[in-house]
């Protein structure tokens, strides 16, 4: 068999299914293993070389059938974390976990990462978490294989256990996956593996990392094969190291990269050309967020990897975007188009929409993919915080609607929206996507309403008038009769009604004097078109109409600021309708 590279794996799952528990659990048993070059989760990879491996899956993975030199664990953890990081190609992953409570099982997010397995065409196994939480469980005393661990727990537990693996084997089929527990799988070209696991007590760790290097050689031998080429890599976030200065951290994820080696990466104004100025790795086995750790310079490196990249300008380096070796001038066009083409993800804006900000490329192209799904139009978008600029451009967004920027794990600086500026931009900012939308449909919807409400307002006003005997100009279609104010203004588009409730009909216009106005007050003496009513049948002279007034804007004149005549008319209003309905406009 060929030389093979590290298998680039990611983990993806419903929010609180276990993925960031289930990956710091493999990250301690790296760290107990006091591997060289084992972990590296201060640049968001946890490597989980062969001899760990080895070491932890030691009677279940035979030695013979093991050729990969270890496991690259991307740590991406959120909703989209697969698509949020990319490479030329596709996504960045190999082979993914899908990680589901055993309790909870399929949920929004399991479905849309799914979905993205599926578009993507990427092998996965399910990790199905919090075993420890099923009924019958006991606490292993010391390191156990799952299968003797659950021999102990006997029957009960392995009923309600298979009931739990079953369940989710339902699901995924109803979604287009045939699935079984792992050790009864004989054919993964056709089935998905479900490995129990408590990442709690660690049962089940060893049998996911032997699943996983299984599926790897089985299903990767050509996409993992060691290719002697220019280095390529995906860049994950910008940062100063103690000793260094900024830095990017990186995933190799093809060929070879060496200190001097040229290099085109994706920058916040355009494709940056510069040179590798130094590579480092993090100690090996310090925790995950330690502060300071040490870094060892490495002369080159080759997929997969990750590490630290120092070179001129790297601080303008955009994350989730793409780094490649050149060698000549026409190999740098190339791309240079490449890169350009990758940073800008969005590729078509309307007129009227809503802005987004993410803290990746990939991310970025998530949200759009997400927003494009829900029908939802980008007027506006960026990598990195939501900052002053991005506000005012929304704010001249014609629709208030969709006056919003939707931020994906990306802060809000505080010159954004200044203390006590009257800004009418709604950020909605999380990190899980499909929250953000959740939250702005609802506030979309909520703004919609209110809109209406005032736009009604702004027609319907409480008045009351009185019709004119001896000045009937019209008797019908519409009927037009001469009119006296007597409360309130009165404004066109509003319907009218006799003091039992009646409707009449709809106020079309109002003349004075020949010419139309816009509204009259009270004591304004003008001529009124009614459309619907008819002189003789529902209106004669001296009838006195109020105008209908909707239950919500009745609610709404209870606090609004109305003249004592206008007050009176609402109240008038409230009494004809509580007539019918006790409870109006409560």
């Amino acid at each position: 068999m060929p030389a093979l590279r590290q298998p680039i794996l990611s983990l993806l799952g419903h929010v609180d299914h276990g993925k960031t528990t289930l990956l710091d659990r493999i990250a301690g048993s790296v760290r107990a293993a006091n591997e060289p070059g084992g972990i590296t989760q201060h640049i968001g990879a946890l490597e989980v070389p062969h001899a760990t491996i080895e070491r932890l899956c030691e009677g279940i993975l035979p030695t013979d059938q093991f050729n990969v030199p270890g496991l690259l664990f991307v740590d991406t953890p959120g909703h989209r974390s697969f698509e949020t990081l990319r490479r030329r190609g596709g996504a960045l992953a190999d082979l993914a976990v899908l990680v589901i409570d055993a309790r909870d099982g399929v949920m929004p997010q399991t479905k849309e990462s799914i979905q993205i397995l599926r578009h993507e065409k990427t092998p996965f196994a399910v990790a199905m978490t919090k075993i420890d939480l099923l009924s019958g469980w006991r606490k292993p005393t010391g390191p156990v294989r799952m299968q003797a661990h659950l021999q102990r727990l006997g029957a009960e537990y392995m009923r309600v256990l298979d009931e739990r693996v079953y369940a989710i084997a339902e699901e995924l089929n109803e979604l287009g996956f045939s699935a079984d527990r792992y050790d009864r799988v004989s054919d993964f070209t056709h089935n998905v593996g479900i490995c129990p696991v408590s990442s709690k007590s660690g049962v089940g760790i060893a049998e996911l990392l032997a699943l996983l290097v299984g599926l790897a050689q089985r299903f990767l031998p050509a996409d993992l094969a060691v290719v002697q080429s220019s280095g390529e890599a995906t860049i994950l976030e910008r940062s100063d190291q103690k000793g260094v200065g900024p830095v990017a951290s990186i995933i190799v994820y093809r060929g070879r990269l060496k200190v001097g080696d040229e290099i085109m990466l994706t920058g916040r104004a355009g494709a940056l050309t510069t040179r590798v100025r130094g590579l480092y790795r993090p100690d090996a086995v310090s925790k995950k967020g330690a502060k300071g750790a040490r870094l060892t310079s490495v002369e080159s490196v080759e997929a997969a990897a990750g590490l630290y990249l120092a070179a001129p300008g790297v601080e303008e380096a955009l994350p989730g975007g793409l780094l490649k070796v050149v060698h000549n001038a026409a190999e740098a066009e190339v791309v240079r188009a490449e890169l350009d083409k990758e940073a800008h993800p969005v590729s078509e804006f309307a007129e009227t929409g809503v802005g987004i900000c993410a803290d990746t490329l990939g991310a970025l192209e998530a949200l759009a993919f997400e927003c494009r799904e829900a029908s939802i139009p980008i007027h506006d978008a960026n990598v990195g915080p939501v900052n002053r600029p991005s506000v005012l451009r929304m704010a001249t967004v014609r629709d208030p609607t969709h006056r919003a920027i939707l931020a994906f794990a990306v802060p809000v600086l505080p010159e954004a929206q200044p203390e006590g500026g009257d800004d009418q931009v709604k950020i909605l900012k999380g990190d899980v996507m499909y929250r953000i939308l959740e939250e702005y449909e609802a506030w979309r919807d909520a703004t919609a309403k209110e809109l209406e409400v005032r736009r009604r307002l702004e027609t319907v006003h409480p008045a009351k008038f009185e019709v004119l005997p001896g000045f009937i100009f019209r008797s019908s279609k519409p009927a037009i009769v001469g009119i006296k104010v007597l409360a309130g203004q009165l404004r066109p588009g509003t319907r009218v009604m006799h003091d039992d409730g009646t409707e009449v009909g709809l106020l079309k216009a109002l003349q004075k004097e020949g010419d139309s106005v816009a509204h009259a007050e009270a004591g304004d003496e003008l001529a009124a078109s009614i459309d619907g009513a008819v002189v003789g049948r529902n209106l004669a002279e001296g009838d006195r109409l109020y105008v209908v007034i909707p239950e919500s804007a009745a609610r709404l004149f209870r606090t609004a600021s109305l003249s004592d005549a206008e007050r009176r008319v609402l109240d008038e209003v409230i009494r004809i309708r509580r007539a019918s309905q006790p409870f109006w406009g409560q």
